[in-house]
Formats: C-alpha cells, structure tokens, sequence
C-alpha cells in the first residue's frame, strides 16, 4: 500500500509543477488602451542640463514677477516644474535666468552675473532642452 500512496504523491506533485509551469507561460491579460495625457492634469517643465562645475539657479522671468525653477548641482539633469501661475500673469512672454554660484536673489534679472535668455513665448521656452556650460546656456530643440 506504501507504493500506492508513493505514486499518488508523485502524480500529484508532478501535476502541480506542470500546471505551475504551465501558469507562468501564460501571459496576463492585456489591458485596455490609456487615454491621452492631458497637460492641464501634469505640471508644465522644462528640462534642465547643468554641465557646468558650479550649481545654479534657475529662474523664470515673466513681465510682473519673476520664480525660482529650482537649483541644479554639477552636473545634473533635471525637469523643472513651472509654478502654477506663471503662465496666467498676462504676458506670455517669459525668459529663463541662469546664475552660477551665487546666493538666491530676488532680482534675477538684474543680477550682474546672471545669464538672460531673450524673451519668447512660454510655449517656446517649453518646447526647448536647455543646457549651462562653461558660462553660456544653449537651447536644442526637443
């Protein structure tokens, strides 16, 4: 009787590894397509390369008020999130204000040392990767 009992063990164990085996070449059902991402539901950002040796800030300057994008270490890659009302100011236009090693100011666009980009539609500053090298910030096209 001990094999009977042997051989029902090993017929259910084998049918377990097999059907166990079997379950994970399945592959899982596929879901349904997602739906466009709108960008009123994500944050607006602009991408930001900080190739240089020295942090800098990051600025956005518009017509009334200008908002600190964020500080980017050496050698960074970053998405800078722009703050919910700087685009709703009137002005569309805006530029970017890079400073490298220096304190946080609240007149980015008249710091000495500050590297201005010139003014351009909002949409245009958005469409753009920007990257600070060697004291000069460069555009490219996405």
């Amino acid at each position: 009787m001990t094999t009977l009992c042997r051989r029902a063990f090993v017929s259910i164990a084998a049918t377990m590894t097999i059907t166990l085996a079997l379950g994970a070449c399945v592959s899982a059902p596929s879901r349904p397509a997602l739906e466009p991402i709108s960008t009123e539901a994500h944050p607006l950002t602009i991408r930001f390369d900080n190739l240089g040796r020295e942090r800098v800030d990051v600025y956005l300057i518009g017509a009334k008020r200008e908002w600190l994008l964020g500080r980017i270490a050496p050698g960074a890659i970053v998405s800078l999130q722009l703050p919910d009302g700087a685009l709703e100011e009137g002005s569309m236009m805006v530029q970017l204000a890079v400073i490298a090693g220096e304190r946080l100011t609240f007149a980015a666009a008249r710091h000495a040392r500050a590297v201005l980009t010139v003014a351009q539609p909002a949409s245009t500053i958005l469409s753009q990767r920007w990257t600070f090298s060697q004291g000069n910030l460069i555009s490219l096209r996405h």
